[in-house]
Protein backbone atom coordinates (compact mmCIF):
# COMPACT_ATOMS: atom_id res chain seq x y z
CA UNK A 1 0.00 0.00 0.00
CA UNK A 2 1.44 3.39 -0.86
CA UNK A 3 0.61 6.11 1.57
CA UNK A 4 0.65 10.01 -0.67
CA UNK A 5 2.82 12.36 1.33
CA UNK A 6 1.30 15.94 0.96
CA UNK A 7 4.13 17.04 3.32
CA UNK A 8 7.30 15.66 1.67
CA UNK A 9 7.89 19.14 -0.33
CA UNK A 10 8.41 20.22 3.59
CA UNK A 11 10.47 17.84 4.80
CA UNK A 12 13.97 18.59 5.85
CA UNK A 13 16.25 16.68 7.45
CA UNK A 14 18.14 19.78 10.03
CA UNK A 15 14.67 19.52 11.45
CA UNK A 16 15.16 15.73 13.12
CA UNK A 17 13.28 12.76 12.54
CA UNK A 18 9.57 12.13 13.69
CA UNK A 19 9.84 9.63 16.49
CA UNK A 20 5.96 7.96 14.92
CA UNK A 21 6.75 7.82 11.13
CA UNK A 22 10.60 8.08 11.43
CA UNK A 23 10.49 10.55 8.36
CA UNK A 24 12.03 14.22 8.21
CA UNK A 25 10.30 16.47 10.18
CA UNK A 26 8.30 19.40 8.29
CA UNK A 27 9.50 21.68 10.96
CA UNK A 28 12.12 21.68 14.10
CA UNK A 29 10.51 19.00 16.40
CA UNK A 30 7.63 18.71 14.79
CA UNK A 31 6.31 16.59 12.10
CA UNK A 32 2.72 18.29 10.51
CA UNK A 33 1.11 14.31 9.52
CA UNK A 34 1.36 13.34 13.06
CA UNK A 35 1.85 16.20 15.42
CA UNK A 36 -1.55 17.88 14.82
CA UNK A 37 -3.91 15.65 15.79
CA UNK A 38 -1.83 14.83 19.67
CA UNK A 39 -2.49 19.00 20.12
CA UNK A 40 -5.76 19.32 20.08
CA UNK A 41 -7.52 20.28 23.20
CA UNK A 42 -10.51 18.95 25.14
CA UNK A 43 -12.29 21.76 25.19
CA UNK A 44 -14.56 22.75 28.27
CA UNK A 45 -17.28 25.36 28.67
CA UNK A 46 -16.95 26.79 25.01
CA UNK A 47 -19.82 27.30 22.54
CA UNK A 48 -19.44 24.49 19.58
CA UNK A 49 -18.51 26.85 16.91
CA UNK A 50 -16.03 28.34 19.38
CA UNK A 51 -14.59 25.27 19.91
CA UNK A 52 -14.81 24.13 16.30
CA UNK A 53 -12.53 27.01 15.36
CA UNK A 54 -10.07 26.74 17.88
CA UNK A 55 -9.75 23.13 16.55
CA UNK A 56 -9.52 24.29 13.28
CA UNK A 57 -6.44 26.24 13.96
CA UNK A 58 -4.67 23.33 16.08
CA UNK A 59 -4.65 21.05 13.03
CA UNK A 60 -3.57 23.89 10.68
CA UNK A 61 -0.51 24.24 13.03
CA UNK A 62 2.87 24.50 10.78
CA UNK A 63 5.03 24.65 14.06
CA UNK A 64 4.98 23.47 17.71
CA UNK A 65 5.53 26.68 18.97
CA UNK A 66 2.34 28.02 16.18
CA UNK A 67 -0.10 26.13 18.19
CA UNK A 68 -3.53 28.31 19.24
CA UNK A 69 -4.24 26.99 22.50
CA UNK A 70 -7.28 27.68 24.74
CA UNK A 71 -5.95 28.56 28.07
CA UNK A 72 -8.13 27.71 31.15
CA UNK A 73 -8.62 30.40 33.54
CA UNK A 74 -7.38 28.73 36.45
CA UNK A 75 -3.90 28.01 34.86
CA UNK A 76 -3.80 31.95 34.89
CA UNK A 77 -1.92 34.19 37.89
CA UNK A 78 -1.46 37.94 39.09
CA UNK A 79 -4.30 38.99 36.45
CA UNK A 80 -4.53 43.05 36.86
CA UNK A 81 -6.35 45.70 34.53
CA UNK A 82 -3.89 47.34 32.60
CA UNK A 83 -6.07 49.28 29.96
CA UNK A 84 -9.50 50.35 29.17
CA UNK A 85 -10.04 50.27 25.61
CA UNK A 86 -13.48 51.32 23.28
CA UNK A 87 -14.55 47.34 23.76
CA UNK A 88 -13.51 46.35 27.29
CA UNK A 89 -11.01 45.68 29.72
CA UNK A 90 -7.23 44.74 28.90
CA UNK A 91 -5.58 42.87 31.74
CA UNK A 92 -2.49 41.16 32.16
CA UNK A 93 -1.82 38.12 33.64
CA UNK A 94 0.96 34.87 34.30
CA UNK A 95 -0.25 31.82 32.38
CA UNK A 96 1.04 28.49 33.82
CA UNK A 97 1.68 26.46 31.32
CA UNK A 98 2.82 28.95 28.95
CA UNK A 99 3.86 29.58 25.58
CA UNK A 100 5.53 26.82 23.48
CA UNK A 101 9.65 26.54 22.86
CA UNK A 102 11.57 24.66 21.25
CA UNK A 103 15.17 24.52 21.17
CA UNK A 104 18.06 22.28 20.43
CA UNK A 105 19.62 21.92 16.85
CA UNK A 106 20.32 18.65 14.75
CA UNK A 107 23.46 17.66 15.94
CA UNK A 108 22.00 17.81 19.77
CA UNK A 109 18.25 16.82 19.20
CA UNK A 110 15.58 19.14 19.72
CA UNK A 111 13.45 19.26 22.65
CA UNK A 112 9.62 20.74 23.63
CA UNK A 113 8.08 22.63 26.38
CA UNK A 114 6.29 25.43 27.55
CA UNK A 115 7.59 28.01 29.59
CA UNK A 116 5.17 30.33 31.71
CA UNK A 117 4.95 33.77 30.40
CA UNK A 118 2.90 36.96 30.51
CA UNK A 119 0.19 37.50 28.82
CA UNK A 120 -2.57 40.18 27.36
CA UNK A 121 -6.39 39.10 27.91
CA UNK A 122 -8.91 41.60 26.31
CA UNK A 123 -12.77 40.88 27.51
CA UNK A 124 -14.91 41.38 24.53
CA UNK A 125 -18.49 42.27 25.83
CA UNK A 126 -21.20 39.37 24.36
CA UNK A 127 -18.12 36.76 23.98
CA UNK A 128 -20.37 33.80 25.52
CA UNK A 129 -22.31 34.35 22.15
CA UNK A 130 -19.63 35.08 19.63
CA UNK A 131 -21.14 34.32 16.28
CA UNK A 132 -20.54 32.15 13.53
CA UNK A 133 -19.75 35.38 11.38
CA UNK A 134 -17.32 36.68 13.48
CA UNK A 135 -15.64 33.15 13.75
CA UNK A 136 -15.55 33.07 9.83
CA UNK A 137 -13.79 36.46 9.86
CA UNK A 138 -11.17 34.83 12.30
CA UNK A 139 -10.38 32.04 9.92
Amino acid sequence: MTVIDFYSDKRKSVNGNCEYCKRYNTSPAWCQLCDPPKVVQQITNADKNNEDCIKEFQLRAMAFEKVIEWILFNRLRSMKVIGQGGFGKVYSAIWLDGKRIVEGDISMGYIRFHKKCEVALKTLPGSQAISSCFLNEVR
